[in-house]
């Protein structure tokens, strides 16, 4: 892969800030378009472009934190459509997200990257699996959100779906833990400790402290709130001295 010798000190860490920043609109984006596509092409929505953009306030215009799918799943379920419900609902995670980072990680693999295009598939990975970590598990075992809103048009709980959706979100944490980071975070620091040591805090607070916080700063109930906690409190500082063991070693 092409290397990232042109960026050095504190324009590698703003470099890489802002791409992350640019990622996670997109990994965003493709999960509330995954909704709204889903929702139109099974014929709920007239429009799969007619998001709730929200307004135009600094933390909407950098995150996207007001913007929504938009799709009306009240009459959708009442309509006695609770399968076509469901796979609306998981479109987002599984489709826009899931999906996503295991396209993007199969057609990367091999391929020869120009620095800026090798940090932006990383921060796209890394904002797809932390998209799918705030529904499962933070967001699971909760009375709304996509989950929920998935056990009801199935006639199931969300306590019968957890284990089915954790493992799923268990092999996608684990594979990019694993096998993504330590090939991407030891090609974009050139065997720089310093810049590993950037790249894994950014990933780490990333994946496991923004997208885990969700259960506790939004109203979600006391299961999110205990999931957001071990995912702040306890996985990112692991995650950190987990990835730089791997990441350090594999960047020489």
């Amino acid at each position: 892969m092409t290397r990232m010798e042109r960026f050095g000190g504190s324009a590698f860490a703003l470099t890489n800030a802002v791409i992350a920043v640019l990622a996670h609109a997109v990994a965003y984006l493709t999960h509330e378009f995954s909704h709204s596509i889903c929702a139109w092409a099974l014929g709920f929505m007239a429009n799969p472009l007619a998001l709730d953009y929200g307004e135009a306030t600094p933390a909407n215009l950098v995150l996207l934190s007001s913007v929504g799918d938009n799709v009306q799943y009240e009459p959708i379920l009442q309509g006695g459509h609770g399968f076509a419900a469901a796979l609306i609902a998981l479109a987002g995670p599984y489709l826009g997200n899931a999906l996503l980072y295991v396209c993007l990680h199969a057609l990367t693999k091999r391929a020869a990257m120009h620095p800026l295009a090798l940090a932006f598939t990383f921060w796209l990975l890394a904002m797809c699996v932390g998209n799918v970590w705030s529904y499962v598990p933070i967001r699971a075992l909760t009375t709304h959100a996509d989950i929920a809103i998935a056990a009801r048009g199935l006639d199931i709980g969300v306590l019968a779906m957890f284990p089915f959706l954790m493992v799923l979100s268990l092999l996608l944490v684990g594979h990019f833990l694993a096998r993504a980071c330590p090939r991407f975070i030891s090609a974009m620091a050139c065997g720089d400790n310093a810049r590993t040591a950037v790249l894994v805090a950014m990933t780490a607070t990333w994946v496991f402290f923004f997208y885990g916080m969700i259960g506790v700063v939004a109203n979600y109930g006391a299961m999110a709130q205990a999931f957001s906690l071990a995912s702040m409190l306890l996985l990112m500082p692991w995650s950190v001295a987990w990835l730089w063991q791997r990441c350090s070693v594999a960047g020489g």
